[in-house]
């Protein structure tokens, strides 16, 4: 049996998209703390995606940020093209840019669905095809999925059949890079505090973590840091058996929603004084 669980990337060279806020920050600064050099990419964010790098190369390691419009394949071609000529290899990809339109379905455009899709679809499988070149056996592949492709969050069902078909690319592209020495393998987090579900909820942004905090199996909010650290793993050589699998980091909290929600709507119809299952118990929708 080996005396260790090899997580160490020292020597490697790992591309984060979408790497300057949120997930994709705490992902770029957990690999380098890992060992690796860490390019990472963004689309308007520069500043962010500056200082970003500044903290990769605090942690001793080297960092370049660089534009990246996923929904154009020139600007995939480009970009590609210099890292092929400045950095030259590429040992772990960490496929975290998303965007969409967050509204209904039969509200969404065309032009919603399409950008929706370039990115999380057409563009994860183009950044992968121009990434496999440069990687050598060991290579690994890690794509960010959604917990809107578990369970119903309002407005997010077009974001949720794109990370959904990249879930179901994570499996065959296991199958099809296996051959070579190329993990493929997915995340999907499940709630996580930040900018990003900050701006959905928006004063009920608060509420909804202390909601959490005090719902959640383990009791806590999970940060960017959090699933950082489950991609972390991910990019390790200990995760090659989970090629194919997209893991569930969410400690379990989108499989108890239904019962997290209904102890909730209980617990509050015990304090105003009603008997829970009477029809003037209020309910709780998640869509509130």
């Amino acid at each position: 049996m080996s005396d260790a669980i090899r997580t160490d990337l020292g020597g490697k060279v790992a591309l984060v998209t979408g790497g300057s806020r949120g997930l994709g920050a705490a992902v770029a600064t957990t690999l380098a703390e890992a060992g690796a050099d860490v390019v990472l990419t963004y689309r308007k964010q520069e500043e962010e995606a500056v200082v970003v790098a500044e903290q990769v190369r605090d942690a001793g390691r080297r960092a370049w940020a660089r534009p990246l419009e996923l929904a154009e394949a020139e600007s995939i071609d480009g970009f590609f093209d210099w890292v092929t000529e400045e950095v030259g290899t590429l040992d772990v990809v960490v496929a975290n840019a998303a965007s969409t339109k967050f509204v209904g379905l039969l509200e969404a455009e065309r032009r919603h669905v399409e950008r929706t899709f370039a990115i999380s679809v057409t563009g994860f499988l183009h950044l992968v095809r121009r990434s496999v070149p440069l990687m050598e056996e060991g290579g690994r592949i890690v794509a960010i999925s959604g917990a809107d492709t578990r369970t119903y969050i309002p407005a997010h069902g077009l974001l949720a059949a794109a990370k959904a078909a990249m879930e179901t690319m994570v499996r065959y592209l296991a199958c099809e890079l296996g051959p070579r020495g190329i993990t493929v393998v997915g995340v999907n987090p499940g709630w996580m505090s930040g900018e990003s579900i900050q701006k959905m909820l928006g004063p009920f942004y608060d509420d909804a973590i202390r909601t959490e905090e005090a719902t959640h199996p383990l009791r806590r909010a999970a940060s960017p840091a959090d699933i950082a650290e489950v991609v972390g793993l991910m990019c390790g050589d200990a995760a090659t058996w989970l090629a194919g699998t997209t893991v569930e980091a969410d400690g379990g909290g989108i499989f108890a929603l239904c019962g997290r929600y209904t102890e909730l709507a209980a617990r509050l119809s015990i304090e105003q004084g009603l008997d829970p299952a009477s029809a003037d118990a209020p309910s709780v929708r998640l869509d509130d």
